[in-house]
């Protein structure tokens, strides 16, 4: 294999390996009675923003806006 090719194949993988935020949209709310599970990501060295996020039934994932009432509310519960 040629050098150029090696060089690319290695861009391509170091590209892939990046990890950023895992939500770009944010929704107010979701039916309560929907959510199976809520995982909270604090910022981290490649996300500096805290990360709320609602694992429905069917197993889909919605982020919700961590500073919304909705999803202080649900944090809130959880913690019970």
């Amino acid at each position: 294999m040629n050098v150029a090719v090696q060089c690319m194949i290695l861009l391509v993988c170091m590209g892939l390996s990046i990890k950023s935020c895992q939500c770009v949209k944010m929704s107010k709310s979701v039916q309560p009675s929907l959510i199976a599970d809520v995982k909270v990501y604090n910022p981290r060295p490649y996300c500096s923003s805290q990360e709320v996020i609602a694992v429905l039934k069917d197993k889909s994932l919605r982020c919700l806006d961590p500073k919304g009432k909705f999803t202080q509310a649900v944090l809130q519960t959880i913690q019970m």
